[in-house]
C-alpha cells in the first residue's frame, strides 16, 4: 500500500463533504467522480467502488493524473512532486494543512 497524505483541518473541525464538492465545481483543473473503476493487475478483473467522491487532477507538467480521494473529512493522496503542490493549493482553501500517515506534517 503507498504511503498516503492527508489535507485535514488541525482544529478537529473535519471537511464537510459540501465543502469538497463545492471546491471541486470551482476548480476547472478538478475532476470529482462518484465512481473509481480500476483493473486488478493481477486477474485482469475490472473493480469499482461507488460513492467515494474522488477527483482527478492531470499534472500540466507532466499529463500524468492524480487523485484526492474525500474520506471522513479529509482528503487522502498519494505522496509526489506534482500532487503536493496541487494539495497545497487545495489545503489553503479549505484551512486545512497537509500530514501524512504517521503526523509529520508537510
Amino acid at each position: 500500500m503507498a504511503y498516503e497524505l492527508h489535507i485535514a483541518r488541525a482544529d478537529s473541525h473535519a471537511i464537510a463533504p459540501e465543502e469538497w464538492r463545492a471546491l471541486c465545481a470551482s476548480d476547472p483543473t478538478l475532476e470529482l467522480q462518484d465512481e473509481v473503476t480500476g483493473i486488478n493487475p493481477t486477474t485482469g478483473a475490472v473493480i469499482s467502488m461507488g460513492g467515494n467522491q474522488t477527483a482527478y487532477w492531470t499534472s500540466p507538467t507532466t499529463q500524468q493524473a492524480y487523485y484526492f480521494d474525500y474520506r471522513r473529512g479529509e482528503i487522502a493522496f498519494v505522496y509526489s512532486d506534482e500532487a503536493i503542490v496541487k494539495a497545497k493549493a487545495i489545503a489553503q482553501s479549505l484551512a486545512a494543512t497537509i500530514r501524512g500517515d504517521e503526523g509529520e506534517a508537510y
